[in-house]
């Protein structure tokens, strides 16, 4: 049984992928047939890409989270620590994108916690 759920969530996994990179494609190929249809956005073509690429990403962890749960031979604390790997590595790129999405005019950090005030 565990086998099959395994197998499921690869699935499941690869299916997240390929939506992603074909959606991706597709509005690479609009914004290209139709650029004067994004002129008028206030946010870039691309903004759609980036935040369904994060969703992606989250929902990749998560599988990945259960998958790890569902490891038989994995003793409990190599279970937490691959666990806080994939939360922490979904972070790191999720930072990682906002980064890119703000042109790196911005920090990764925690600078948001503080309303963007720099404390001496």
């Amino acid at each position: 049984m565990n086998k099959k759920i395994q197998r499921i969530l690869n699935i499941i996994m690869s299916c997240f992928v390929g939506v992603f990179i074909g959606s991706g494609l597709y509005r690479y190929w609009h914004f290209r047939k139709y650029p004067e249809l994004y002129f008028i956005q206030s946010a870039p073509w691309y903004t759609s890409i980036i935040v369904q690429g994060l969703l992606t990403l989250i929902l990749l962890a998560i599988c990945m989270i259960i998958k790890v749960i569902l490891m038989e031979k994995i003793e409990m604390m190599k279970k937490i620590i691959l666990i806080l790997g994939i939360v922490f590595l979904t972070l790191a790129f999720i930072g990682g994108f906002y980064v890119i999405d703000n042109y790196g005019e911005v920090n990764a950090g925690y600078e948001w916690l503080s309303g963007g005030r720099s404390h001496p």
